[in-house]
């Protein structure tokens, strides 16, 4: 494959990529900075919001702004670090975890859909894209 074909095909797989992820954003309730914050905590457990803003590669006066909002809706908790008064640790509430699961549901819902409507042929060939869009993402 030459630099233009590789060119083309990331051109390709971003034109396709877009719509889809667009899509998926108008299923969720949570805003994405909301959403990741939240299911960073529901997979690593509490953080101080400086490793949240690392973890999600924004600023920390970026991640100040998601904790905020998410802590005047209930859905995250800030308890002083007990071996570190000067830090916050952010939990996530059950409010929190039930945002998160409804918006798993809601996109998942959308695209088990959209993935059902496709022919055999085309969810054999997504079905072996996965593990080369898996191995992509983390490039």
């Amino acid at each position: 494959m030459t630099v233009s074909d590789t060119a083309a095909l990331a051109f390709d797989l971003r034109d396709a990529l877009g719509p889809i992820y667009r899509r998926l954003l108008t299923e969720k309730s949570l805003s994405i900075g909301q959403s990741r914050a939240l299911n960073r905590l529901v997979q690593d457990g509490p953080a101080t919001s400086s490793a949240l803003a690392a973890s999600e590669f924004i600023t920390p006066q970026s991640m100040a702004v998601i904790v905020a909002d998410l802590e005047r809706v209930g859905r995250i908790t800030r308890t002083p670090d007990p071996t570190d008064g000067r830090r916050m640790i952010i939990e996530i509430t059950p409010d929190g975890r039930a945002a998160v699961d409804a918006d798993r549901h809601a996109t998942n819902t959308w695209l088990a859909a959209a993935v059902a409507s496709l022919d055999d042929d085309d969810r054999a060939a997504l079905a072996g894209a996965v593990d080369v869009l898996r191995t992509l993402a983390t490039r």
